[in-house]
């Protein structure tokens, strides 16, 4: 990258448009020198050079946002706020890039927009003239970021106070380490090594995850296992029981054909038997319930029933008298008399001898044959002598007379059973033999119920194995998914392997070429000539030993802070050199701790081999006329920045370095 215009608008200090650099240098001139005072400007333009490349990123953010904004708001100038301008502020850099051994010329314009008091950014390229379409400019943007990442332009930009602080610090090592890492491309190991070392966190996590798994499916093996085994034991007990049910059987069989061929009653026939005589009794015993009934209750009465007969009658009698009786009380003659005048009318009169007639003629109607009374019964009493009567006489006799008889029939049928029974169960070999039936009868029958609870306990054990079985599967699918990842995980310690050998190698390497570039610079450089003959930069530790032309290790408390801060010139140089990039390199305040010899030197002999273009922006008290004028032999252009605090804007002034331009060209 070189560097060939900057153009600020409305940016920092700088206001207005006509805020125009022009950095283009040449093979014997690669200086453009930039002198200003404290406040002047400088850092505005360093800090314009990072944005307008990197927008975002050059403040660490990887996209725009309103922290991004909120610094770019202090970036742009208040003169131009203060009167409302709301578009025009803006940062043109052009610079030329050799890509593909062919060189294009690049314009990167990145300006910012007011509204609302909110601020937002765009951002074009044009490249040998031509805008970039929007993709383009994102590609660009990618492409550039890889190249030269912001990490690596910030190396690009010395400090002289930084400078000196690593070293009054102590801090080369480290400083050797972080931009060893960028300027040899290392970093691009590192991350690799810190993800492959991650990916083994994340693999000895999965191991120990992998290891209990493991003792998961090791142990469901052995509660699988002692299933199986359950199960075939509980399955050999069903067959040992099968057989000796089997067994039972066939001498329950065997006996039962000897006790018939004996003659003897089978279970079966004598079951027939004892069931026969069961219902016999039965019979029997319904028979003489009814009999007993009719004996307790009716039987009296159906031998009294005559009696029983004539008792109704009376009864009935009494009822008729007790009707006559009532009539006879309560029938008066006078009343009689005059119904019987109001039935005949008037025209017909009936006297009291007629009335006397009728009212004795009623009464001999209705007077009952028997006017005798000897039971005077209640209503229920006679109700009761009804019912009673009423069943005597429908009462069928002969009904109990055949139940009598049918008893002694199925007497004496129970009895030639139970005779028949008595002689079979006597005779002691058929008992024998029917015991030993009904004892194999009931073996059988234990057997068969120990096999059902079998049968039973394996269709639980059967479901508990089908269900270890699933979890074993789940288990081992995990296990092989590991053993999987293990490819992996071998192939990571292989490939980190690789890398950090290559990365040490690299490094051993890069460090001793840098150590040897130092040591050449040194000879140019320092004033104490063959004062440091060999540099050794310890491989791991990055510490930077020194050693005389007697191989002696010299202490770097030996050095001067001027020597300390060539020395670490001198390695930054040689790191760039050995490193390859030729970036333009900027030198801020570089000089201002430095004597005159060191300052001659550095302006001699380094400046010019810090390759193309080097932007040296310095203070009035840095450079004085005398080094001056050594060093406008390598410039290419110079500019003086000054502060207007009447115009509230810096003003650049070119082609002059200070007063020491004119007052050399009123000299001459």
């Amino acid at each position: 990258m070189h560097i060939q215009k900057l153009a600020l608008r409305n940016i920092g200090a700088y206001y207005g448009e006509l805020n125009k650099f022009d950095f283009r240098t040449t093979a014997n001139r690669n200086v453009i020198l930039l002198g200003g005072k404290n406040g002047a400007g400088k850092t505005t333009i360093l800090e314009s050079l990072r944005i307008v490349l990197f927008g975002s990123m050059a403040y660490g953010f990887v996209t725009e946002n309103e922290p991004y904004y909120r610094k770019i708001r202090t970036l742009l100038n208040r003169k131009a706020i203060n009167e409302n301008v709301t578009d025009a502020f803006q940062i043109t850099l052009d610079y030329s890039s050799t890509e593909d051994f062919e060189l294009h010329e690049y314009s990167l314009v990145r300006s910012w927009r007011i509204k609302n008091d909110r601020i937002r950014e765009s951002f074009a390229v044009k490249r040998d003239n031509q805008f970039l379409s929007a993709q383009q400019t994102s590609d660009f943007q990618s492409r550039l970021r890889e190249e030269m990442p912001p990490k690596l332009f910030e190396l690009c930009l010395f400090d002289g106070e930084d400078i000196s602080r690593i070293v009054s610090e102590e801090k080369i090592p480290e400083y050797l380490k972080e931009s060893g890492k960028i300027l040899f491309n290392l970093d691009l190991f590192v991350n690799l090594e810190k993800d492959l070392n991650t990916y083994r966190i994340q693999y000895a996590q999965q191991n120990a995850s992998a290891a209990e798994e493991v003792a998961q499916y090791e142990k469901l093996e052995m509660e699988i296992d002692q299933l199986k085994a359950t199960i075939d034991e509980k399955q050999q007990l069903t067959v040992l029981h099968e057989e000796e049910i089997n067994n039972l059987n066939d001498a329950i069989k065997q006996d039962k054909k000897d006790f018939e061929i004996h003659g003897g009653l089978l279970q079966e026939k004598r079951q027939e038997i004892v069931s026969r005589i069961n219902v016999i009794e039965n019979n029997r015993k319904t028979n003489s319930e009814h009999v007993r009934h009719f004996v307790s209750s009716l039987l009296p009465f159906f031998i009294a029933r005559k009696q029983l007969r004539q008792v109704y009658d009376q009864l009935n009698g009494e009822k008729q008298y007790e009707s006559y009786d009532y009539v006879a009380n309560s029938l008066v003659e006078e009343k009689l008399a005059s119904l019987l005048n109001n039935v005949l009318g008037p025209s017909k009169e009936v006297d009291e001898r007629e009335v006397t007639s009728v009212f004795e003629g009623l009464l001999n109607l209705i007077k009952p044959d028997q006017t005798k009374l000897i039971h005077r019964a209640s209503f229920e009493q006679r109700s009761e002598i009804h019912n009673l009567n009423k069943q005597i006489q429908a009462l069928n006799v002969s009904e109990y007379v055949s139940r009598f008889d049918e008893n002694a029939i199925l007497l004496k049928e129970s009895q030639e059973l139970r005779t028949q029974l008595e002689t079979n169960d006597q005779a002691s070999e058929f008992k024998e033999l029917l015991e030993r039936i009904e004892q194999k009868t009931k073996q059988a029958e234990q057997h068969n119920m120990m096999m059902e609870q079998i049968e039973f306990e394996i269709q639980a054990l059967s479901e508990s194995l089908h269900a270890k079985i699933l979890q074993k599967e789940k288990v081992e699918d995990k296990i092989r998914e590991y053993h999987k990842s293990e490819k992996s995980y071998e192939m990571t310690e292989k490939l980190l392997k690789v890398s950090q050998r290559f990365r040490e190698r690299q490094w051993r390497k890069k460090l001793d070429d840098v150590a040897n570039e130092t040591v050449r610079m040194i000879d140019v450089l320092f004033r104490k000539k063959d004062f440091i003959k060999r540099i050794h930069i310890d491989h791991t530790t990055f510490e930077l030993k020194l050693y005389n032309l007697m191989n002696q290790e010299i202490s770097k408390e030996r050095l001067s802070a001027g020597e300390k801060e060539m020395l670490m010139l001198t390695v930054i140089l040689a790191m760039f050199r050995v490193s390859g990039w030729k970036l333009p390199f900027v030198f801020d305040t570089l000089m201002g701790r430095l004597d005159q010899d060191h300052k001659k030197s550095l302006i001699q002999h380094f400046i010019p081999r810090c390759g193309e273009q080097v932007l040296m922006f310095t203070t009035d008290s840095e450079i004085t006329s005398e080094q001056f004028h050594v060093i406008e032999e390598i410039t290419a252009r110079c500019y003086t920045l000054e502060y207007d605090a009447s115009q509230e804007s810096a003003v650049i002034v070119k082609n002059r370095y200070f007063d020491i331009v004119r007052e050399a060209g009123q000299n001459s």
